[in-house]
């Protein structure tokens, strides 16, 4: 990790350990939009850091944005940050200018076809946002639809674990699609599904930071838990998981647009959060289940996060991808390339 990326991620770390309070988290699950911690976000200009300088913003790369997310992750920053930053850049190659306002961002599945309305599912922060934004495969490439949320029917659906607002809609057949300069729909889907990996690796790094220390903590039968070898064993499946998710989360954030390398990072990703999501509430014992333990505001938000911008199937079938066709001897320098 160079110098500026360091520094992106302990500014933004710092900015998110005052705000995002188990206090601002329960708020935020009770339909409380953070509108103080948005106002902190938009002040420390993060939401522009994807924003080319020419438009007014840091002009920084995926790495930076990435390292914003992970120190989210960590701190469990309620609010559609990821849709801010991403949600900026795609608005930004389309010469529309930035938001400072909450926006909400969905993937339509297949190509758009002009005569029939487009039905979009479980949009986090939808019914928050000011903007709806949808990136879809159309006859021109990918194009992008922006749309006021308050033109739009919102119906609320079931929310997922990690306690976010989810919402349903359909857009008009009367959308204007703009096109994208530069990237497609698989380049931007790619973007948002490491942007992503980064919030998971972000709370799987706290939770085993939390884990660990809690095994130090907690004592049974005269001594800390952390000494007995089933504790040990599951620690150490716990802390290689994360490690090793997060060496191949910092090379798809190198290589964005190698299809295979990025599908194989959310694939490790998604199997390093079910291992953290098991161990860490295991180790912890009945107060990890507890509302007031604030393991939940991490693990919850895991196993919803795992399935977002491509569910863990989808990210496997485009790895699988990578070897149709090949014949033995040319498998292993896919993996190694």
């Amino acid at each position: 990790m160079n110098d500026m990326i360091q520094e992106f991620r302990d500014t933004a770390a710092r900015l998110f350990g005052d705000f995002a309070t188990p206090a601002a988290l329960e708020a935020a699950e009770a339909g409380t939009f953070p509108q103080a911690a948005w106002d902190a976000i938009n002040e420390s200009g993060f939401g522009l850091v994807l924003v080319p300088e020419t438009s007014g913003g840091i002009g920084a790369g995926l790495p930076e944005a990435a390292a914003i997310l992970l120190a989210a992750g960590e701190h469990a920053v309620p609010g559609p940050l990821l849709e801010l930053v991403l949600g900026n850049h795609l608005l930004a190659l389309a010469g529309r200018e930035p938001s400072t306002a909450p926006l909400a961002l969905a993937f339509a599945e297949g190509t758009v076809a002009a005569a029939q309305p487009l039905s979009l599912r479980n949009v986090p922060w939808a019914r928050a946002a000011q903007q709806v934004l949808v990136v879809a495969r159309t006859a021109a490439g990918a194009g992008l639809a922006v749309v006021p949320a308050r033109e739009l029917e919102l119906h609320a659906e079931i929310g997922d674990a990690s306690g976010e607002p989810l919402a349903r809609f359909e857009l008009p057949t009367s959308t204007p699609w703009q096109p994208l300069a530069g990237l497609d729909f698989d380049a931007c889907l790619r973007r948002a599904a490491l942007l992503r990996g980064a919030q998971m690796m972000g709370a799987m790094r706290w939770c085993l930071e939390r884990t660990t220390a809690y095994t130090q903590e907690r004592k049974q039968f005269g001594r800390e838990i952390g000494k007995f070898q089933v504790v040990q064993q599951m620690m150490a499946e716990m802390a290689s998981a994360v490690v090793a998710s997060h060496a191949i989360l910092d090379a798809a954030i190198a290589d964005p647009d190698n299809p295979s390398m990025v599908a194989a990072a959310r694939s490790r990703l998604g199997d390093a959060a079910d291992i953290v999501f098991a161990h860490g509430h295991q180790v912890h014992g009945a107060i990890g289940f507890s509302y007031e333990y604030v393991l939940h505001f991490r693990t919850r938000r895991l196993m919803a996060w795992r399935d977002q911008f491509g569910t863990v199937a989808y990210w496997r079938r485009v790895l699988a991808g990578s070897f149709t066709g090949r014949k033995a001897d040319e498998v292993w320098p896919v993996i190694a390339g």
